[in-house]
């Protein structure tokens, strides 16, 4: 990956963050936070991940998508704007699959300790 897809997905996190944060849609605020960013080597579509603080809820989950994919147009114009580049990536948000994966993770580990104990 090169410095500059780097940067542009750094950009990018900072500012969907903040614009995340800043939703009035009860879907995504205050449950939502942004992980990272990949863009595309053309740089034309960047994918946002993101994690929801729900206590394990697919629905919550859901809903979150949901929230930001009706935001997405605004969100994308404010990258654009912040930015400054040329065409500003299209953004599509998906759930971080590294959260679900800890979750199972610490689930496994805390069956083998009550097995255990």
């Amino acid at each position: 990956m090169s410095e500059r897809t780097r940067k542009v997905e750094s950009q990018i996190k900072e500012i969907v963050g903040v614009e995340v944060a800043s939703l009035s849609d009860p879907r995504v605020h205050g449950l939502v936070t942004v992980t990272g960013v990949r863009v595309s080597p053309d740089l034309a579509q960047a994918t946002v991940f993101y994690s929801v603080l729900d206590g394990g809820s697919p629905d919550a989950a859901e809903e979150a998508r949901e929230g930001l994919q009706s935001a997405a147009g605004r969100i994308q114009a404010t990258v654009g704007s912040e930015t400054r580049m040329r065409r500003t990536p299209r953004l599509r948000f998906e759930p971080d699959p590294t959260v679900e994966r800890a979750r199972r993770i610490e689930d496994a580990l805390r069956e083998v300790r009550d097995a255990e104990g």
